[in-house]
């Protein structure tokens, strides 16, 4: 592996492990290995909690976790980047903030008028859990939202959206056409949302105070666990407030400038090479201790 800065903790200290999925424990096909089964398993059985931090819903992980085989290893998610928690064991969800829809609605219409002008199509997706209401479906889009467990739901925006709260918007687009969406959306800024891009074709808005650090530090406060003993794994721009916060930050090989830059550990192999499993087995796991007998608190 290779490192920016000195390890800050000891392998033996490690308490609790989590993990970005795409680009991170998941494969390019959107599959988990067989080594990064194992290695998770193996987490579970020493002690150690694992859990996962995703832009997506915590229901459709819940779905997902399941086909990819490793939801019985699985003691947390930290959803809906880091609006939304849920406990594995106890079956219990915490949301921490949703979205004014007139307000999502306004960014809608201003990336409207940059359509064909700026930049191609584009398909909005305005999240409620693991349903996305959107304007118009594809065989692509009905595909993709299978592939993550969603539901897509064609409603007029317009009308649907003003008097409800949703948790999120992405914004899909040709990923060559995404520098200049970024760029347009400069011109529409506010103190009620971020914005960021989280895949090469998906830029999305979200909740001010809501990322995957503010996720982690909730979970922490969940189970009473210091951060300093946490291991965080990443690879993109939404993955930076989890992988500075954490008490070791690891980017893939794989992993943007942004990520890289958050962490203090660089590995050598990207996710398809199951990066995240090697640094699991040979620095976590070779040198952990026994079991540790972890409390669960209820939410609330």
């Amino acid at each position: 592996m290779l490192s920016r800065n000195e390890v800050i903790m000891d392998s033996n200290e490690v308490t609790l492990v989590v993990s970005d999925l795409d680009g991170t424990l998941l494969d390019s096909q959107k599959n988990v290995g067989q080594r990064t089964k194992e290695a998770i398993e193996d987490l579970k059985n020493k002690g150690i909690l694992f859990g996962i931090a995703s832009g997506r819903p915590v229901e459709s992980i819940i779905k997902l976790s399941k086909k990819w085989g490793i939801d019985d290893s699985i003691s947390f998610i930290i959803g809906m980047n880091g609006g939304a928690m849920y406990d594995n064991r106890l079956h219990q969800k915490e949301e921490f903030a949703n979205m004014d829809g007139e307000l999502l609605l306004s960014v809608i219409k201003f990336i409207r008028q940059g359509v064909d002008k700026h930049f191609g199509k584009v398909h909005f997706e305005v999240m409620d859990g693991n349903t996305r209401y959107v304007e118009w479906s594809s065989p692509y889009t009905l595909e993709n939202a299978d592939l993550y467990g969603e539901a897509e739901v064609i409603k007029d925006l317009d009308s649907y959206m003003p008097g409800r709260r949703f948790d999120k918007l992405i914004i899909r687009s040709d990923p060559q056409d995404q520098p200049a969406l970024i760029e347009y959306s400069k011109g529409y800024q506010s103190p009620m949302f971020n914005a960021f891009a989280t895949a090469n074709d998906l830029f999305e808005y979200v909740d001010p105070q809501i990322n995957k650090g503010y996720g982690l530090q909730k979970i922490c406060d969940h189970y009473g666990l210091d951060l300093a003993h946490v291991v965080a794994f990443g690879d993109e721009a939404n993955d930076v407030e989890m992988l500075s916060l954490a008490g070791n930050g690891v980017a893939m090989k794989n992993a943007t400038l942004p990520a890289r830059m958050a962490s203090n550990i660089i590995l050598d192999h990207t996710n398809d090479e199951e990066g995240e499993a090697r640094y699991i087995q040979d620095e976590i796991l070779a040198n952990a201790k026994g079991e540790l007998d972890t409390p669960y608190v209820k939410m609330g």
